[in-house]
């Protein structure tokens, strides 16, 4: 897989796009935000900056140090800051470093469970393994968010709505990258009301992967910290070589819950927090908190569900929680975030859009056979639902 070095865009004309360039990235991130900024700034006013913008812009370098003039800084293109960006503000979609793909629909051989040690005698042929591989199948779908401002505006304040533009862009993509990992369902069957234009139809998410694997009832009662604990552990067992104790040694076993059962969990004796936890408190974001070991990460992305974990048209009153193997799930972009303008004369507006071309999976749910299909076999995701709090 290729770093992220380097991004696409295209600068507007007043009749059509120019041909897309592409910008490598120097100096420090902060100075490759601004490089973007500019680039936004410049695509607006068909690359043409007035004094007032490049006095704007000067103000801004010189916040992050840079003491030779903005000129410099005055870019071609898109850095890969911008895709950077949106990882950084990505949460449970974090757990999973984005990969990058280049074009077409990659694949990856991936081993399936099933290498074995068996007793030999000397001089005698061993016991071959029962292994086998499948080809795991990278999928993926555009998102794009756009952004309108009048002449107008943009005369009064270029440089600081350029800014505005950028960091709106990475806001709304990192927030759709994070719901279609979590609530992601390509056919859009899980959930009522979700529309066919949501982002959470890109890909199928964490929570249809899990439901479509294994589920533990928590019975839909209020439980007391013991029948909690055995529950989480029921999942455990639920998720077999996927979820066991070694997976979880390993670091691969996490614990997704939504912000009101993170606040329960906090009342617990047995739940380890950062003033528990030692020197192993630096894993996301520096924090540790655990249970049996396994961190628990929160997600304010999850939403009330049906008993069956799923939205359903009416008795959204329960929580659901999900305990994964991050090992085995996908991240991937195609390509690079790209950011393209134009402008409208019939109303006078210049439109910005943002863009990424993104896919998760498990590797497990997506082969040659039958790509994004759940397969209830490999049980590396467990769902606990009719959870009450």
């Amino acid at each position: 897989e290729k770093g992220l070095a380097t991004a696409v865009a295209k600068a507007p004309s007043t009749q059509a796009p120019k041909p897309a360039v592409t910008a490598t990235l120097t100096g420090s991130d902060a100075e490759n935000r601004l490089q973007e900024i500019a680039f936004i700034a410049k695509s607006i006013k068909g690359d043409k900056l007035s004094s007032k913008d490049m006095d704007r812009l000067n103000t801004r370098a010189k916040a992050v140090g840079v003491t030779t003039g903005v000129v410099p800084l005055l870019a071609d293109g898109f850095t890969g800051t911008l895709l950077r960006d949106i990882q950084q503000q990505l949460r449970i979609a974090k757990l999973f470093p984005m990969g990058q793909v280049n074009g077409g629909t990659p694949h990856d051989l991936i081993a399936v469970y099933g290498i074995e040690a068996f007793i030999t005698n000397e001089a005698v042929d061993g016991t071959d393994s029962g292994e086998n591989y499948i080809t795991f199948v990278k999928t993926t779908k555009k998102i794009m968010t756009i952004v309108r401002k009048s002449y107008e505006v943009l005369d009064d304040a270029l440089i600081d709505l350029a800014a505005e533009v950028r960091a709106g862009i990475v806001d709304s993509l990192s927030r759709a990258v994070e719901k279609a990992v979590l609530n992601g369902d390509i056919s859009n069957t899980m959930d009522v009301g979700v529309a066919a234009s949501s982002p959470m139809t890109a890909c199928n998410g964490l929570r249809k992967a899990a439901l479509g694997k294994a589920t533990v009832d928590f019975t839909g009662a209020v439980l007391t910290e013991a029948q909690w604990l055995n529950k989480i552990n029921q999942m455990q067992l639920a998720g077999g070589v996927y979820l066991d104790s070694m997976q979880v040694s390993e670091g691969n076993v996490v614990l997704i819950v939504d912000e009101a059962t993170m606040y329960m969990f906090r009342t617990w004796d047995s739940f380890k927090t950062l003033d528990k936890a030692g020197r192993v408190a630096t894993l996301f974001g520096g924090e540790v908190n655990s249970i049996f070991g396994i961190p628990v990460i929160s997600t304010s992305y999850l939403p009330l569900v049906a008993a069956t974990g799923k939205v359903a048209a009416s008795g959204n009153t329960f929580h659901v929680c999900l305990l994964v193997n991050i090992n085995t799930f996908k991240l991937f972009a195609n390509g690079n975030a790209m950011s393209e303008s134009d402008k409208n004369i019939t109303n006078q507006t210049v439109i910005n859009t943002g863009s990424l071309r993104f896919g998760f999976s498990s590797q497990y749910d997506s082969t040659e056979a039958a790509p994004n299909t759940i397969v209830a076999t490999y049980k590396n995701a467990v769902a606990g639902i009719n959870i009450a709090i």
